[in-house]
């Protein structure tokens, strides 16, 4: 199909595990759908970044198929394999009848008094004008809004601070039979090596923590053991410094398993990921901004879109390396994510979704999860279809009726009896 002649009743920018899930799900509502992302595949940070693990919850129908379809056992943990799910978001895309643009990032849009008219994609040979009648935005950054002027904070509300990026490789020649699997605080004396590692110049600070994951292959396993602070994943520079560090430090944390770990004594490097994770960068204002008193105290919205989010507060050091010492406690109890969140100030046809949404820098630390961001995508590609088809703007959407079709679609009652 040849999209610069198409406009389209949905078109989702980025294509992670929010925007496919909008895609799908608005292709499957009956919208005429367009996915239009930066890379040569779908999945985001779920594919590129390297991550082989769901991380939190939240049921949806998307998300259950999905991880029912991809994950498998390896010890303590479920895991997946990124290539294997490139090829499952594929088929699933395609056959939910939604069209796709690849190799276009966002280059700008054009906003009218009754919100975005057209945006532009920045194809190989000439810019690609493209139109709809619902945007959403699943670019993780907000591109999409922030392009449209929606107001946002950057990072942290006192200083603007954001959480660090990070990159995440694998390695085999893992001996399972003596291999450890460690995380935040479970092995202090390998931390400890780590810290004297780092303290000596062996590995380029901030490095320090250790966490080794299950690989989905026997023999294998994931390191998320980079780590970059004071970066602003919205600056082309500072993101090239944090490139280049992180793959400096994988040179010596390969080192560091090698005569450290027990079971990685023959290991060796066999990918990285395409390009470091950003944790946080902007957050939009909505209708609502979530606060981390609502996780906390397991609020029930009357218009909940993400009906059993489960995750702690998972903010990474803002100054060195391992667990953030302001994250909050977490009562492991479900919460809900109103639609308002997902509905920006000022920009009528537009939607977000992902870690983009209406939060607060700590209430973001929690539902920026894959699982949860995947239930809020799920949400706006059908609240983006029923708008289409009863011409509604997103801030005119009965509820009530996006809650009913989610229901049905695979979404569980909200209650904290769950």
């Amino acid at each position: 199909m040849n999209a610069q002649s198409c406009h389209y009743d949905v078109l989702v920018v980025g294509a992670g595990p929010s925007g496919v899930a909008a895609a799908i799900s608005a292709a499957r509502n009956g919208a005429n759908t367009l996915l239009v992302e930066k890379d040569g595949f779908l999945g985001g940070m779920s594919t590129a970044g390297l991550l082989n693990v769901w991380c939190g919850h939240a049921t949806s129908g998307l998300y259950t198929e999905i991880r029912e379809k991809t994950t498998i056992r390896r010890g303590s943990r479920h895991v997946y394999d990124p290539e294997l799910l490139k090829l499952l978001y594929q088929r699933l895309l395609t056959d939910s009848g939604a069209s796709l643009l690849l190799h276009s990032p966002l280059l700008d849009c054009t906003v009218d008094a009754h919100g975005i008219s057209s945006i532009t994609v920045l194809g190989k040979t000439s810019p690609i004008p493209l139109t709809a009648d619902v945007y959403i935005d699943a670019t993780g950054d907000g591109d999409l809004a922030y392009r449209a002027e929606v107001p946002f904070q950057l990072g942290r509300e006192s200083d603007g601070r954001m959480q660090p990026v990070s990159l995440e490789f694998s390695v085999g020649g893992v001996d399972e039979t003596k291999a450890v699997y460690p995380t935040f605080g479970t092995h202090p004396d390998l931390e400890a090596l780590m810290e004297k590692e780092v303290a000596e110049g062996r590995i380029p600070a901030p490095a320090g923590h250790v966490i080794l994951i299950e690989g989905y292959h026997p023999g294998t396993a994931w390191v998320n053991m980079t780590n970059c602070i004071q970066t602003d994943g919205t600056n082309a520079w500072e993101m090239t410094e944090a490139e280049i560090l992180t793959r400096r430090q994988i040179e010596g944390i390969l080192s560091f398993l090698q005569r450290h770990v027990p079971g990685y004594e023959n290991c060796f490097l066999l990918q990285t990921a395409v390009y470091a994770g950003v944790r946080e960068t902007r957050h939009f204002e909505g209708r609502y901004r979530l606060t981390e008193h609502d996780i906390a105290s397991n609020t029930i919205f009357e218009d909940w879109v993400v009906a059993d989010a489960v995750a702690g507060f998972g903010n990474h050091s803002l100054v060195g390396s391992g667990p953030d010492a302001n994250n909050l406690p977490y009562n492991g109890k479900p919460y809900t994510i109103p639609y308002r969140c997902l509905l920006p100030k000022d920009v009528q046809n537009l939607l977000l979704c992902g870690r983009c949404i209406s939060g607060t820098h700590m209430a973001h630390a929690s539902y920026r999860l894959m699982p949860i961001c995947m239930a809020m995508g799920q949400a706006a590609g059908a609240a983006a279809a029923l708008c289409t088809q009863n011409r509604w703007s997103p801030c005119a959407l009965p509820v009530g009726q996006l809650q009913e079709l989610l229901l049905q679609q695979g979404y569980p009652r909200p209650s904290h009896a769950v």
